[in-house]
């Protein structure tokens, strides 16, 4: 790929179980980007050094139940959390607090801390980079 051209191409379909310490949830994930290994995967956008996956929240039973565990990566970790009127509410937890964020709101996560977090209310979008172009390799163990 040449600097000067653009490339597009669309993002997979993937459930979030299939993601390390993610388990199912009540919202579809979207694969923008990853240098991985996920078996259902080729690489979108090449040179990139970021994990991009986008979660569409539609529909949310009354309770939802938890579906990610805690966890950590050895680089940065930005979430945007983006609807239409202030309507999506997530809950981000780390080892020491709790937060409630609405959107529209962005949450940093400096590596190596320990996090979790899920849709507690409310339709929109979740954005989700990871500063690794390979979400699995930038796992904390």
């Amino acid at each position: 790929m040449k600097k000067s051209e653009i490339f597009i191409k669309k993002g997979l379909n993937q459930p979030l179980q299939n993601i390390p310490f993610h388990m199912k949830a009540p919202l579809r994930r979207i694969l923008m980007q990853d240098d991985s290994t996920f078996p259902d995967y080729k690489k979108i956008l090449p040179g990139s050094n970021f994990h991009i996956a986008v979660h569409v929240i539609s529909r949310l039973p009354k309770k939802v139940p938890d579906y990610v565990q805690f966890h950590a990566h050895k680089c940065d970790e930005i979430n945007l959390i983006l609807s239409e009127g202030n309507k999506l509410t997530y809950e981000i937890e780390s080892e020491q607090k709790k937060y409630i964020v609405s959107s529209p709101s962005i949450v940093y996560i400096p590596r190596g801390v320990r996090h979790k977090m899920k849709v507690i209310r409310g339709k929109g979008i979740y954005v989700c980079i990871v500063m690794s172009k390979n979400y699995k390799n930038s796992l904390k163990k």
